[in-house]
């Protein structure tokens, strides 16, 4: 490390955090908590990460990073604070070297990119070898999660690994119908979790994305874990996939945000086509990626949404929007959109072919910005509710094996109309 950390950006790095580092020296593990008043949860995840270190990684240099954005509810001083500081660990477990704590407060509200990029600098800075974020919401993380993330960059050499969770039939919609096959399509690589609060990275991979001046981008403050690995991808870096298991949602948290999730998401998406466009425009077909443990797993637990509600919200979406989907839509795809959103609820169909064809659209408007793209996203939202509605209308009674050959055919959909969107793309606007 030595001269290397009093190069830091001052306004990045802050004195104190700097001293901190100094203290823990060079590093062959990093995990780090961004967190943002979790003052209730992050004990716990600090303890699995430790637990962790002590029962996979009792040899290695390790540290545990906590950067928090502005929390107003001591997050920060739980860490801090927590007993274990020395190699006494958890269940009678020990390690051979101290596992290091470290806390920051990089900013006075919460920011993604931001808190990304502090931990850049650090694994930098630490010569870390082999880093991963979790997320202190996530309720049944466990000491399993954080190896499964570390090892396949620290032992196999991988620089991008990304989680896989196990799934009831109705949860991950989102990536199931729209960002998995619309980014295997056009990257080339079947990572089914680009967006996820965990992923693991090497420190090759870090020193390569801390080098680029993309901080201000809004898609990358917002959503940067999918620029990262669409970084890796698009440089041929070795990329993974890590099965951790099923994802609890937070105990206080309420439905999934719809409007806000695909605002957050697809806006990126559609904003990585086009940094990225050299690199996509002209790729077919996609490739498998290694995969540590299942590549999927999909129960027959859980129940739909309110399916009439969200039909109405499609309905009355289609309707209110006309003039914008106009704008957006070819007139044979905003033809056929209007069509199906008369029919009625029980026969309902939203096909692969049109949706693939709709989402093609949506992205070229993006880009051409033939409205304020904000507006663009906002305009998907109904589009989508009727995708998810003729979802829970087709797999009422399938299998979770039926389901994932479903999926598998809109994939290979997205890939068929590819040339499509490339042509439109293209065209003046």
């Amino acid at each position: 490390m030595g001269a290397d950390l009093y190069l830091a950006e001052d306004t990045l790095l802050g004195d104190d955090f700097l001293r901190q580092l100094m203290s823990v020296g060079e590093v062959d593990l990093l995990v780090a908590i961004p967190s943002y008043n979790n003052a209730s949860t992050i004990k716990q995840t600090v303890q699995a990460v430790e637990e962790s270190y002590q029962q996979n990684f009792i040899r290695e240099r390790v540290v545990i990073l906590n950067v928090d954005g502005g929390s107003t509810d001591h997050t920060t001083d739980v860490v801090s604070t927590m007993d274990g500081r020395r190699n006494v660990g958890y269940r009678g477990l020990t390690s051979l070297r101290t596992v290091h704590r470290v806390t920051t407060q990089y900013a006075k509200s919460p920011s993604p990119g931001m808190a990304l990029r502090t931990v850049l600098a650090t694994a930098d800075l630490l010569r870390a070898r082999s880093c991963a974020i979790v997320s202190p919401t996530t309720t049944n993380l466990d000491a399993s999660w954080i190896a499964n993330l570390l090892r396949p960059a620290y032992r196999q050499n991988f620089e991008f690994v990304a989680p896989l969770y196990a799934r009831s039939r109705y949860q991950g919609l989102l990536a199931r119908n729209l960002l998995y096959p619309m980014s295997r399509a056009l990257f080339g690589r079947r990572i089914r979790e680009m967006y996820s609060e965990e992923w693991g990275f090497s420190g090759r991979l870090a020193t390569q994305c801390l080098s680029q001046n993309v901080w201000n981008d809004e898609a990358i403050r917002v959503r940067p874990e999918a620029w990262m690995a669409l970084t890796a991808i698009c440089s041929d870096f070795k990329c993974c996939q890590s099965f951790l298991g099923p994802r609890l949602p937070p105990a206080a948290a309420g439905g999934i945000d719809i409007v806000e999730a695909i605002r957050q998401t697809v806006s990126s998406l559609f904003r990585y086509l086009e940094i990225y466009q050299d690199h996509w425009l002209d790729r077919t077909g996609s490739q498998e990626v290694p995969t540590f443990g299942p590549d999927h797993e999909l129960s027959a637990d859980g129940k739909p949404s309110n399916q009439e509600k969200i039909f109405g919200m499609f309905r009355n979406g289609v309707a209110e929007l006309d003039p914008i989907l106009a704008s957006i839509l070819t007139p044979d795809t905003h033809a056929q959109i209007k069509e199906i959103a008369t029919l009625d609820p029980s026969s309902f169909r939203f096909g692969f072919e049109l949706w693939v064809k709709t989402l093609y659209e949506f992205a070229t408007s993006y880009h051409h910005a033939v409205i304020n793209r904000d507006h663009v996203v906002q305009a998907l939202v109904p589009l989508y509710r009727g995708r998810m509605y003729s979802f829970f209308l087709e797999h009422a009674d399938s299998s979770p094996e039926e389901i994932e050959a479903d999926s598998e055919i809109l994939c290979l959909e997205f890939e068929r109309q590819k040339p499509y969107l490339v042509e439109r793309w293209k065209a003046k606007s």
